[in-house]
């Protein structure tokens, strides 16, 4: 059963560092730890919580936990896009799973989904004092993180055919972070347009090309 964590009682941060470094690992803390990251139930608590419980750092030194699928079919990634982590822990999630980036959990959403959908909202709830363009240049730079890892992810509509844009739309991003978002997709779309038309006419010249070898193949055979 996973533990729930009781945030009335949490610890400053500094006397939770100190805790943390006594702590001693049970035989099933990677799994707990796997569990929480991945669970969207509990993931909002423990997503708060980190700051003080350092359950992030704890992931972060498990490395192996980034490459969990959890429930839903999600990645510590996912979460991680939905709950305000930081860019250097999804940086990490990322650079040690790469194929993570364009994951798409069991509603068909990717990490990108999760940013532009509920990142600055979750953001707007904890007690970070931040303003609205600090979480945007954030958001900027989680987005070429996960864009230059998987640029192709980023057209993905999920099950109930949203895309990236039309959830930035529905949480109320600025028009900066908007326009970015569809030059990444119209980069993308320009991107598959031209190997499909390079396709297209590697076939076209196929026929041509073996009609002329066998044109040169006879003339050979006839000058012999």
């Amino acid at each position: 059963m996973i533990r729930r964590l009781n945030l009335s009682k949490a610890k400053p941060k500094s006397a939770s560092i100190k805790s943390e470094e006594r702590y001693r690992r049970h035989s099933n803390d990677d799994e707990f730890v796997c569990k929480v990251l991945c669970d969207a139930d509990v993931a909002d608590v423990v997503w708060e919580s980190l700051s003080f419980l350092t359950l992030q750092d704890y992931a972060m030194q498990s490395s192996r936990l980034l490459g969990h699928r959890g429930y839903h079919g999600r990645f510590p990634v996912h979460i991680a896009c939905a709950y305000g982590a930081s860019s250097d822990f999804i940086y990490k999630c990322v650079s040690l799973y790469p194929l993570t980036a364009a994951a798409q959990d069991n509603d068909g959403r990717t990490p990108f989904h999760f940013l532009c959908k509920s990142y600055a909202n979750s953001c707007d709830d904890t007690s970070m004092s931040w303003d609205r363009n600090a979480i945007e240049r954030r958001m900027t730079r989680i987005l070429w993180i996960l864009y230059r890892k998987a640029p192709s992810a980023i057209i993905i509509e999920d099950n109930h055919g949203v895309d990236v844009v039309e959830y930035a739309l529905e949480a109320d991003m600025s028009m900066t972070f908007i326009r970015l978002l569809q030059d990444m997709v119209a980069r993308v779309h320009v991107h598959n347009a031209k190997k499909k038309a390079n396709r297209k006419l590697i076939q076209a010249r196929s026929p041509l090309l073996q009609q002329k070898g066998s044109r040169e193949g006879t003339f050979c055979m006839a000058c012999d």
